[in-house]
């Protein structure tokens, strides 16, 4: 102690003083959030739309525990905040997919943390100084705010609905979702597998799917005033709506023949994916050449905008009124020819075309085409274009057999005898089979729609005996 005493009196005043000011300067660097010059740290930075919550010395936690600490909180592009924040050792690797929320500590707000999530390991690693962009971070919703969206207007409209549901559970709305129970299933299982299907098939299928609705709403933004003008019409719309709510509610009824409809409707609509897969597939390599097809129509578009425009509309409309008004009269007979025409398309719907694609199994003679194809096919021999080859023109063709098989055709009307041929091979069979009774029934009062489709498929039957020359 006395040789302690010794070197501190031996210290000039001035020295101390200088050691104590540095002391004590180190001691408020340390307390304010400095590092120590031996310590490593990662840097992160991150944009956010408000730092208001944040400030020095926020802890930042990864899965609950601390991870490091908000090192600085500074003024961003476009009203935004930009976070600077030091990462321990332990809260690496960050991955380029990481994200950041801010998250209140208590449920009274006044405090808040950092909550940091990496990142997938699938994602590449980032180096210090990266900045986790604005899309990939969010604040609080505060008490303030939701209370702010809660002017008089909000309040009373949120009374009418609570009004109107009661209403509606009330008068039969309540008996209708406990029938309806039965059906959530279904539509929980559908909705998955959509929502699996918006994901996409590849990498990236929904980020790009998202970038192109970007692009879209960016070219819809700079028209605010016809944006406007649509919310308007929809405002209009629903007065109209409103004005006619009776007439509104009898029509509800109707939806449920709808919903009845739309259920083998969406069935086919299952069933033609797979095709409209396809033609997408196929008409991709068009649609990079349509912009030029497109701007080529842009002056056939800026000519209809010119007569649609406000000075031409009316003498537009003053001309086409008289064939509009003609259109309203054929209304009730062309609903009779529709209802004549129902008959027809649903035969060729149901009853023609269906066997018109399928293919006829004939064995080793099948044809690789579809009924209607070979149909085409046969046009060419009724066009007389290979007449003198097959022996459908004028000329005689005579063919001479050999054999000890002996056939004949038996009665034929019209000969006194019937026909006799010879072969070397015996009759197999015949295809098709003869039919047993006859010729098929012919109803012409029964509706097609209500026959079952035709069978095209041609069974064999058995081959009239042979007989042999002795």
């Amino acid at each position: 102690m006395r040789r302690l005493d010794r070197i501190v009196r031996s210290i000039p005043p001035f020295r101390a003083g200088l050691i104590a000011i540095g002391i004590m300067a180190l001691a408020v660097y340390l307390a304010f959030g400095g590092s120590l010059p031996w310590e490593s740290s990662f840097q992160l930075r991150a944009v956010v739309r408000s730092g208001n919550e944040l400030h020095s010395r926020t802890p930042v936690r990864i899965a609950g525990i601390e991870a490091g600490k908000v090192a600085d909180v500074e003024r961003g592009p476009g009203g935004t905040a930009i976070v600077t924040m030091n990462l321990d050792d332990s809260a690496l690797p960050i991955h380029s997919d990481a994200t950041l929320k801010v998250r209140p500590r208590i449920f009274l707000e006044g405090n808040f943390f950092v909550d940091l999530r990496p990142g997938t390991p699938a994602a590449p690693t980032v180096h210090s100084g990266y900045t986790i962009p604005l899309s990939a971070t969010a604040i609080p919703v505060q008490l303030d705010q939701v209370l702010d969206s809660l002017q008089q207007g909000t309040r009373q409209n949120l009374v009418r609905i609570v009004h109107e549901l009661a209403l509606t559970l009330d008068h039969g709305g309540a008996a209708a979702l406990s029938q309806n129970v039965k059906e959530w299933a279904p539509a929980f299982r559908e909705g998955a597998i959509a929502g699996e299907a918006v994901r996409g098939e590849r990498p990236h299928d929904l980020s790009l799917l998202i970038a192109d609705a970007e692009r879209a709403a960016r070219s819809l933004a700079p028209d605010r005033a016809e944006l406007a003008d649509l919310v308007t019409a929809l405002d209009r719309t629903a007065e109209a709506l409103a004005a006619r709510r009776e007439a509104l509610a009898a029509s509800m009824p109707e939806f449920a023949g709808v919903l009845r409809e739309a259920l083998p409707t969406f069935v086919e609509l299952n069933e033609l994916f797979p095709t409209a897969r396809a033609i997408a597939r196929e008409v991709r390599p068009a649609l990079h050449e349509a912009p030029a097809t497109l701007r080529l129509a842009n002056p056939l578009l800026a000519q209809l905008q010119g007569l649609l425009s406000p000075p031409e509309l009316p003498e537009l409309i003053r001309v086409g009124d008289p064939a509009i008004r003609s259109l309203a009269r054929l209304q009730p007979p062309l609903r009779t020819l529709l209802g004549l025409l129902y008959p027809v398309t649903e035969c060729a719907r149901r009853n023609v075309l269906p066997p018109g694609k399928s293919i006829i199994k004939d064995g080793d003679h099948t044809a690789p085409y579809p009924v209607y194809s070979e149909l085409f096919h046969g046009w060419v021999g009724l066009a007389s274009a290979i007449q003198n080859f097959d022996g459908d023109g004028q000329a005689v063709r005579y063919h001479a057999g050999f054999g000890d098989q002996t056939i004949t055709t038996g009665q034929v009307s019209g000969l006194t005898e019937p026909l006799v041929a010879i072969t070397e091979n015996k009759i197999l069979g015949s295809r098709p089979r003869k039919p047993s009774t006859g010729l098929p029934p012919f109803k012409p009062n029964v509706p097609c729609i209500t026959q079952k489709p035709p069978n095209l498929q041609a069974a064999t039957g058995p081959g009239e005996t042979s007989t042999g020359i002795p």
